[in-house]
């Protein structure tokens, strides 16, 4: 037998090539320009490279400074009469007035006269009605003293009686006692006299009730003579107070109503301003109003001249994102001061002494008070700050800074935040 031959699968076999990782090949052909990359930036940080240039003039630079730090806020305003004040109209009527707008005035001087036909003729009727119960109570007076003067002589009637009485009571005992009369005349006339006693009593009593009848109607029409009395004065002082004068003496301010119109009650009429006294009237805002408290210095600037004084009061509201506050001149020099006259003014907030500051610049907001530039070698390095208090001319540091260096302070939004910038 035979073996069977088996044949051989070679001939149906293909050789196949290895694919390549195309995603390897590319990592392995971007890593040596990744590390001469990460190189370059080590190598210019080292080196103080900076790929930003910024022309130096157009940056501003200055100097950290140990000193005295002011806190201070600059506020507009202006001079105001400390005393100036409004007068208005204390009934409806025609209004006519006697002096112009900015003439002199002295105190007590008549600068208007509101005419009131209807007051004038109330006022009138009401002394009609003062007269009247003058008269009454005059009248009842008299009648009734007349009335006691008849109750007092039915009391001497009485009292005449009585006498008689008690003599005919006293002869009618030294009869009895002789046995001339009789029992029953005697009884007859003590009789007589008890009722004569008791006649005179009522009168008495009478009498009494009389005067004090007479005094509660005395006092009765005394006191509505008194409650009218009231009644016409107030009128004779609205009538008075129909004649407008000056409260102080000074000049005299505006018209606010015009000449010969009608005017109602309560109405304005006119101002007068005190010459004598001025004070500063600051317009300060509104994030600063918690701060502001009476006594505070503040430093009045009117035109070239300088006022010290300090602030008197703050007003308790907020009108347009902005505080009124009122400022006292210490040295008040009123021939140089006009009314509304506008004025500069420095408010002193705190003072703070020996701490580290630079002059106020654009830095603090466009850094956010936490980012700052500081001048290296002609470069603009970039390092962390912590600022503090801030015034009108100056900045506090609180940390990232030392006395002597220069910074930028002007605005750094053109540096891109970028950790070092040129400057040529």
């Amino acid at each position: 037998m035979q073996p069977v031959s088996i044949q051989s699968t070679a001939s149906q076999d293909r050789l196949l090539s290895k694919t390549p990782n195309r995603k390897k090949q590319l990592l392995w052909a971007l890593l040596p320009a990744s590390i001469a990359l990460a190189t370059l930036l080590i190598w210019q940080q080292s080196s103080g490279y900076a790929s930003l240039v910024i022309p130096r003039q157009q940056v501003q630079i200055a100097t950290v400074e140990r000193g005295a730090l002011v806190r201070d806020i600059a506020a507009q305003g202006r001079i105001v009469a400390a005393n100036a004040p409004t007068l208005y109209s204390q009934e409806a009527g025609q209004i006519e007035f006697f002096k112009q707008p900015g003439e002199s005035v002295q105190v007590g001087e008549l600068l208007a006269r509101i005419s009131s036909p209807a007051l004038l003729s109330e006022f009138q009727q009401q002394q009609a009605v003062l007269s009247s119960l003058q008269s009454d109570a005059e009248r009842a007076s008299l009648q009734a003293r007349e009335q006691q003067l008849d109750m007092e002589q039915i009391l001497n009637t009485a009292q005449v009686n009585l006498l008689a009485a008690r003599r005919e009571l006293q002869r009618a005992q030294q009869s009895i006692d002789l046995g001339v009369i009789r029992k029953l005349d005697f009884d007859v006339a003590q009789d007589r006299l008890t009722q004569t006693e008791l006649e005179f009593a009522h009168a008495e009593r009478k009498v009494a009730l009389a005067k004090d009848k007479l005094a509660f109607e005395q006092k009765s029409r005394q006191q509505d003579i008194q409650r009218q009395n009231l009644v016409v004065t107030e009128l004779a002082r609205k009538l008075q107070a129909l004649d407008i004068k000056a409260p102080v003496t000074g000049q005299l301010g505006n018209w606010l109503v015009e000449q010969q119109s009608h005017v109602l009650a309560g109405q304005m009429l006119l101002t007068v301003i005190d010459l004598t006294r001025y004070e500063a009237e600051l317009q300060v805002p509104e994030s600063y109003a918690r701060e502001l408290v009476p006594g505070m210095t503040v430093e009045i600037t009117v035109g070239n001249q300088q006022l010290p004084g300090q602030i008197s009061s703050v007003a308790p509201e907020v009108r347009n994102n902005q505080v009124s506050a009122r400022v006292r001149f210490a040295d008040n020099d009123a021939q140089s001061l006009r009314q509304s006259q506008r004025l500069t003014a420095r408010v002193i907030l705190e003072e703070k002494q020996n701490v580290l500051k630079i002059p106020r610049g654009d830095f603090v907001a466009s850094g956010g008070g936490k980012v700052a530039y500081q001048l290296v070698q002609g470069q603009a390095v970039k390092k962390p700050v912590e600022l503090g208090a801030l015034s009108v001319q100056w900045v506090e540091i609180l940390s990232g800074a030392s006395e002597g260096e220069q910074w930028v302070i002007s605005n750094l939004s053109e540096f891109k935040d970028q950790a070092r910038v040129n400057l040529n």
